[in-house]
């Protein structure tokens, strides 16, 4: 299995290496093969003593998240809707009027 490496030469003239699958494992050594070596090791062990599982994690009810979702439909039955959409697209024309 080939696994991304950041391998990144320390100012102390070492090398650090870490699998961009795994971050959390991270080694040092004095030179590239080295390092890279340790990285390889560190990845079989981790391999080794692990498997991948899939677990179902429910989605968060959209009506509790978001609280907008309780004012959706307030104005489906108000008469004066139609005159207010009305005026708002007179108002937007009147904004985009050229100033003189």
């Amino acid at each position: 299995m080939e696994h991304a490496v950041l391998l990144t030469k320390q100012p102390d003239n070492g090398y650090t290496a870490r699998s961009l699958l795994l971050p959390e494992i991270v080694v040092s050594g004095d030179d590239e093969a080295s390092t890279l070596a340790q990285l390889r090791t560190a990845l079989i062990e981790v391999q080794q003593h692990s498997r991948v599982v899939q677990i179902d994690v429910p989605l968060p009810d959209a009506t509790t998240s978001n609280p907008w979702l309780r004012l959706a439909g307030v104005f489906a039955d108000d008469p004066s809707w139609e005159e207010f959409q009305a005026a708002i697209a007179i108002h937007r024309a009147q904004l985009d009027e050229p100033q003189a």
